[in-house]
């Protein structure tokens, strides 16, 4: 795991790119390194601040081949021996960075799309003088650029970018109105103008006049239901390919560790992990010192789970001061727009897995979107089954700013009603909250909204699909696993994510929904499957979530939070002050955090 960098001007700069990949020092502290190269008339800057876990002694970058092209990389790209079969190559390295270069420089950059792993790289190509950058399927390790002044830049966080003092901090309020909808910013925007991202799935050529080209070579919503398979075939196939992606994501040169809940996820993986294993695997919990309403922590489950499936298990607490110390620099930590406060526990879970030595760690992050594990969804999808649309096409009439009345009338008006699984404000609450309500100056926010008539236009289309396709397309790359990748790799630990194996999502996605969903049991594949490695008490018990006390926390110091986001709104003039102000007087405090995230986002950035 790595941070990478890079950037091409008209005038070499050692200066900038060494302080670019230093800014990432976090991400990757056991080597730092940059190079330039020329190309014409121009320079190549790469850079790479390295985190080494697999081919430890010859894995540094940028790396060069024979032929002169270059590479720097960040992530993990499994079944290397499957990749030198395939390719006939001739490596004697366990570096994954060595047979992505060769890979890339022998074939065609298409190729990508053979390989298995989490992985954002940056390859340049000789003998075009071509740059290509590419993020993984699923967007678990992010990738952002721009192009300003006739220089191309890149880098593996927004901020590294930011920092290069390039260009001045532009606030894009489109993708700030989307935050509010999704706690994340959708498809290539962020909350910089200036600066986009690479979406999952893509990758972007750079010719040498610096004219961009991007490439789709992965669309989950392109996979269709294969209504030949039946359950035994699909219990036995998921428990197949999930063994294989958990045993893919134990090959490291260095100790793997677990974030362990106790709940099926997490107990499952461990279970696997722990198999034909030596040593005992170390499983990681955090818990606060301070309980609160609606989460009562998970030790005991996951002390529990601990001794049933073979894991050691180290806890850690976090209260109310250890906060305190971090939120000045919350926003730094996150970098980009993330408004799920779990980022808070993720970061002190990352700290104490450092603390005892782990590098890696895999996590459960995906099962839920997957294999229907909210009880939210099941009420969702029966409530949709009773309630049927009014209206042939979409309507605007009553809009009701109430979580309970707005979905109600979202089905009744054929609008959509599953906008992703992670929602903060609703559409007409964003309407009343802005000073000139929904605009077509904000298009991102109809995003989903768009995706959704593209989707339903199709006569094989279905609810339950929808909301895995789409959490696959905003909530899971976008906040769940940005805020893995940003809040953990603060402490230098690669998160694993075997559910989010691309073999293992394309198979789920092709299982009939007559298997692998119940409108009245959550999960009732994968706990099948667990069924033949854990105990009932572990895969049966009520789902928690991982929460955070945001709210205690706010009214411990409610000034703090209210002063942030009534000086954003001060700056920017987004919001009507009386509805904002009904907000932030009101008992609302999941909203409070998000508004007040956004402020100290943009705050954090406006004054640099």
């Amino acid at each position: 795991m790595c941070g990478i960098a890079g950037f091409i001007s008209n005038q070499p700069n050692k200066d900038l790119i060494e302080s670019i990949t230093k800014s990432m020092s976090h991400r990757g502290p056991d080597a730092i390194s940059t190079s330039i190269y020329p190309i014409g008339e121009n320079y190549l800057h790469l850079g790479s601040s390295r985190l080494s876990i697999t081919g430890l002694a010859d894995g540094d970058m940028p790396m060069e081949d024979e032929n002169g092209n270059v590479i720097v990389y960040n992530g993990e790209i499994y079944e290397l021996e499957k990749l030198r079969s395939d390719y006939s190559l001739q490596i004697n390295s366990k570096s994954d960075t060595r047979h992505l270069l060769n890979i890339l420089s022998s074939q065609n950059i298409n190729e990508v799309d053979n390989l298995n792993g989490m992985f954002a790289y940056a390859y340049f190509e000789k003998s075009t003088s071509k740059l290509f950058i590419g993020r993984d399927r699923l967007g678990i390790k992010p990738l952002y650029f721009a192009l300003i002044d006739n220089t191309f830049i890149f880098s593996s966080e927004l901020k590294a970018i930011e920092k290069s003092n390039l260009f001045s901090f532009n606030a894009d309020f489109d993708s700030y109105v989307a935050y509010l909808r999704h706690l994340a910013v959708p498809t290539h925007k962020t909350g910089n103008k200036n600066i986009s991202k690479l979406e999952p799935g893509q990758f972007l050529k750079l010719d040498k006049n610096k004219n961009i080209s991007k490439y789709k070579y992965w669309d989950p919503f392109s996979i269709e239901e294969d209504n030949t398979i039946t359950e035994q075939e699909a219990v036995s196939k998921v428990e197949e390919l999930l063994i294989e992606s958990v045993n893919y994501r134990k090959v490291s040169d260095v100790e793997v560790g677990l974030f362990l809940s106790g709940g099926l996820d997490s107990s499952l993986i461990g279970k696997l992990m722990s198999k034909n294993t030596n040593s005992n695997v170390k499983g990681f919990n955090i818990d606060y010192e301070e309980h609160f309403k609606g989460y009562q922590g998970e030790v005991a489950e996951a002390r529990f789970a601990a001794k049933n499936i073979g894991v050691s298990l180290i806890e850690d607490k976090i209260q109310y001061s250890d906060f305190k110390k971090i939120i000045d620099n919350y926003s730094f930590y996150q970098d980009d727009l993330v408004g799920d406060e779990v980022g808070i526990p993720l970061y002190f879970l990352g700290e104490s897995t450092k603390s005892s030595g782990i590098k890696v760690v895999q996590v459960g992050e995906g099962a839920d979107e997957l294999f229907y594990g909210y009880d939210h969804w099941l009420r969702f999808i029966k409530l949709n089954r009773y309630i049927k649309p009014i209206t042939k096409s979409s309507s605007n009439n009553f809009k009701f700013k109430g979580h309970r009345a707005n979905l109600l009338s979202n089905i009744l008006l054929n609008r959509t009603s599953f906008a992703g699984g992670a929602l903060g404000f609703n559409l007409p609450e964003i309407e009343d909250l802005l000073v000139n309500g929904i605009t077509d100056d904000f298009e991102l926010i109809s995003y989903v909204d768009n995706k959704w008539d593209e989707y339903f236009s199709n006569k094989n289309s279905k609810l339950t699909k929808w909301m895995t396709l789409i959490d696959l397309q905003i909530r899971l790359p976008e906040l769940l696993l940005m805020r893995m990748d940003k809040l953990v790799m603060q402490s230098s630990i690669e998160a694993r994510v075997p559910f989010l194996d691309h073999k293992l999502i394309e198979y789920i996605l092709t299982i009939p929904e007559k298997i692998i969903f119940d409108k009245q049991n959550t999960k009732p594949l994968i706990k099948q499957v667990a069924n033949k490695h854990i105990p009932k008490e572990i895969y049966n018990r009520t789902k928690q979530g991982f929460r955070a006390p945001v709210g205690e926390w706010i009214k411990k110091d409610q000034e703090y939070f209210y002063d942030s986001i009534r000086s954003f709104n001060s700056s920017t003039n987004l919001f009507k002050s009386k509805s904002l102000e009904k907000i932030i007087l009101g008992e609302d405090y999941q909203k409070k955090w998000y508004l007040s995230n956004l402020a100290n986002w943009h705050l954090s950035r406006s004054a640099s």
